[in-house]
């Protein structure tokens, strides 16, 4: 069911409110690792992500982008992004991240342009699937725990349904498994290099239909491993990989008209 969007708009607001106030967070914690998240009260979207591509004005995009976790607030990026935001400045202003600059490259490969200053891109939408933060001293990568993506999922099912975007692009393998864990999917076994090039799999979220990629995460460890025994440099292979997005875009273009 298409949803009108001024529907849109009151959904998301009801969601970030949802998000803001969930009930969840001693249960992601209840982890022998170590590992806490938190809360981030400044944040006024779905995640702090969002703020460079997201927020009410990109209801109607075509592209949901899912990464895995933010990381750390409390860290010199994310002083960094939370000056960019109370000053107005762009969410890229003087960004030291190679994740995001990478993510700029790869979207270009798919005609869309994230990096454009001021101007943001209404046909993409930015967000983690978990949406607490970890601790400052739990920043470091790794030691992701199911409990939080199980936690979460919920909400993400709301946002597809909210945005009813046309491809979900998954940054990572535990973020594929878990997107197609939420519509009630099990992700295929084996390689997660062999998983990529197989490309899309049509996946329904409610009444929604769409199509989810999984994409090697754009950070040196991704890139690193879906190089590995490839004989690549760099982030070309994905950018080939980003090109079957693309050609799937177009196509639903054109059957759309």
């Amino acid at each position: 069911m298409k949803l009108d969007y001024s529907e849109k708009v009151r959904l998301y607001k009801q969601l970030v409110y949802d998000v803001r106030n969930c009930g969840k967070l001693n249960d992601c914690n209840k982890i022998k690792s170590g590992i806490q998240l938190e809360k981030c009260n400044r944040c006024n979207e779905i995640n702090l992500w969002s703020y460079w591509q997201g927020g009410v004005e990109h209801l109607n995009a075509d592209i949901l982008l899912a990464g895995q976790d933010w990381g750390s607030f409390d860290t010199e990026d994310g002083h960094i992004v939370f000056r960019n935001i109370d000053s107005g400045k762009p969410y890229l202003s003087e960004s030291k991240s190679d994740t995001d600059k990478n993510l700029c490259k790869l979207f270009k490969e798919i005609d869309e342009v994230v990096d454009s200053g001021t101007d943001r891109n209404r046909n993409v939408f930015f967000t983690n699937f978990v949406l607490c933060y970890r601790k400052p001293e739990h920043r470091i990568s790794g030691g992701f725990k199911q409990r939080w993506a199980s936690n979460c999922s919920e909400y993400f099912v709301r946002l597809v349904e909210i945005i009813q975007p046309k491809v979900i692009i998954c940054l990572g393998r535990s973020v594929y498994a878990n997107v197609m864990k939420a519509a009630g999917l099990k992700a295929p076994r084996g390689s997660y290099n062999d998983i990529i090039e197989l490309g899309g799999k049509f996946a329904q979220f409610g009444d929604h239909k769409c199509m989810i990629f999984p994409e090697a995460h754009c950070g040196a460890f991704g890139t690193n491993n879906r190089n590995r025994g490839k004989n690549a440099t760099g982030i070309e292979l994905q950018k080939n990989d980003w090109k079957k997005i693309k050609a799937y875009l177009n196509n639903s273009c054109k059957s759309d008209n």
